[in-house]
């Protein structure tokens, strides 16, 4: 009896990330790390800051403590996260490069392919 060979295929991904994950990210980590701010603790020493600088890069020129505050503004009056997200992509609207303009609601996608032959 011959076993059947099976070939495997690495999974190719093409990942985009769009400013809603982000922004979705960012809300649960202000729901987890803002106090640590409240308390005087630096963005920089935070879980917060390194999804800051990911709308960051998203942004044309907008410096991340700014871009910070500008958020937090919007988290402290959000009751909800969608609320959050829906307020924060209309401020940083006039922000995003013209690239990221067009990728606001991109998802992601992965593709997967296992070879079988017998």
């Amino acid at each position: 009896m011959m076993e059947a060979k099976k070939k495997y295929v690495k999974p190719a991904f093409r990942f985009v990330t769009d400013l809603r994950s982000i922004l979705e990210c960012l809300y649960e980590v202000y729901g987890t790390d803002g106090e640590l701010l409240l308390k005087g603790e630096k963005l920089s020493n935070t879980v917060i800051c390194p999804f800051i600088r990911m709308v960051q890069k998203k942004c044309s020129v907008v410096d991340a403590e700014i871009l910070h505050l500008m958020l937090w503004k919007i988290y402290m009056v959000s009751a909800r996260k969608e609320a959050f997200v829906a307020d924060a992509k209309k401020e940083l609207q006039p922000y995003l490069t013209k690239k990221d303009e067009k990728q606001i609601d991109t998802i992601y996608d992965t593709t997967y392919t296992i070879d079988r032959r017998h």
